[in-house]
């Protein structure tokens, strides 16, 4: 019998919406996941985790699923190493961390591994792409599907990526779906570290590099029991965002560019004041798609889950008292994802600031600007931030 007197659907199965089902499934909540591929997958290659996502995982219980897929599994801080582009690739930046910080870095597709074998596959439905989301009399809400089926439920977590149907109804119509393009492509792909080797490349390549130059950068770091190098080489037309795309965001590479594998246009979703109505709920990219250059969208997902699973699985939330309790994640969310969004945009104007020509900054200027950065990301305190904002709700002594 379900914990709770209210239902919950996920819409989407990516990492974050997994995460979510994950905890709130073994919370003993009436939770279902409708996801639009025909089946659990994930795109990209491997994904940095630092304290702060570690922690948000702790706490929904899933660390220990995530680690056994991990490679190594072991928690461990990498940070990057930042170089010249250009020249003898002088030394830029090295962020030193202290002993007590744990990170993670896992292929995408593994975390899924980690987790879907874990979820019972009545609670899960593929080939439903959502397309509308509507508000009964009593409050309920219904999902409909492309395929003119439909769901309903107390609740509605919205986990279904930056072109996310759910944000609608939570933020409204949007000329440009509250997207924007930030003139920034991405080249992505994974090469022999051996090879790379016998072609004399002398650099060590076994912890993340970051090559910073004028208008692009590259980031590499090992995958895969340091056999493979993960490539990342992006470059900037402009900094100023524009209307989305309305060709295809991802490219194939022709055959040619052996190297990379797919060109992505980077878009990021405009900061958005709330991320609940009524009882619909946005989480991660949904939310807060921001760019890569923090290594922290992800982890800003999984902090989302974690509010909203402590949340929800408090003793004292019901059906009748859902709506206020959201209140909580709305008061919480917004600005600490907005946050680290902005300061994503800043990072990457850094990464593409660097140089001689055209008024780049040198070295001193540029270590100087990266101190810092990193420690209001990984050093939050959600635990704390969510206890307080409980306590003053329910009140000190209905502490789970």
């Amino acid at each position: 019998m379900p914990s709770k007197d209210f239902s919950i659907v996920v819409v989407g199965g990516g990492m974050t919406g997994l995460a979510i089902t994950t905890a709130l499934l073994r919370a003993g909540l009436d939770v279902h996941v409708f996801e639009s591929a025909p089946k659990f997958d994930e795109v990209g290659a491997g994904v940095g985790l630092g304290p702060n996502a570690v922690k948000a995982l702790r706490g929904l219980g899933v660390l220990d699923d995530v680690l056994v897929k991990a490679d190594p599994p072991k928690l461990a801080m990498r940070p990057y190493t930042f170089i010249s582009g250009k020249g003898n690739h002088e030394h830029i930046f090295d962020y030193a961390t202290s002993a007590n910080q744990d990170g993670l870095g896992i292929y995408r597709p593994m975390f899924l591994d980690a987790l879907v074998p874990t979820i019972d596959p009545k609670r899960t439905h593929f080939d439903k792409r959502a397309v509308l989301i509507s508000t009964l009399p009593s409050g309920k809400h219904i999902v409909t599907f492309h395929d003119n089926t439909s769901v309903e439920a107390d609740i509605v977590i919205g986990a279904d990526g930056i072109k996310s149907i759910t944000r609608e109804f939570v933020a409204g119509p949007h000329p440009h779906k509250h997207l924007s393009y930030v003139n920034t492509n991405t080249y992505r792909g994974m090469v022999s570290i051996s090879a790379l080797k016998k072609d004399g490349v002398k650099t060590d390549l076994t912890r993340p590099l970051l090559w910073m130059g004028m208008k692009k950068h590259v980031v590499t770091y090992p995958i895969k029991g340091n056999e493979l190098l993960n490539v990342g080489a992006a470059f900037s037309t402009s900094f100023i965002p524009s209307p989305p795309l309305t060709e295809s965001w991802v490219e194939r590479s022709v055959p040619a560019s052996e190297m990379f594998d797919a060109k992505w246009a980077m878009h990021v979703v405009e900061p958005l004041e709330h991320y609940v109505k009524q009882k619909v709920v946005l989480i991660g990219d949904a939310a807060h798609a921001m760019v890569p250059h923090l290594s922290a969208g992800v982890g800003q997902g999984f902090e989302d889950a974690y509010v909203l699973y402590r949340i929800l699985t408090h003793p004292k939330t019901t059906s009748k008292n859902l709506k206020d309790v959201l209140s909580i994640y709305d008061t919480i969310r917004p600005p600490r994802a907005t946050y680290v969004q902005r300061e994503s945009v800043r990072m990457g104007r850094l990464y593409h600031g660097f140089g001689p020509q055209q008024g780049g900054n040198d070295i001193t200027t540029t270590q100087n600007q990266l101190r810092g950065i990193w420690e209001p990301v990984w050093n939050h305190d959600l635990e704390g931030e969510v206890s307080q904002h409980l306590d003053k709700f329910f009140g000190p002594k209905a502490k789970l």
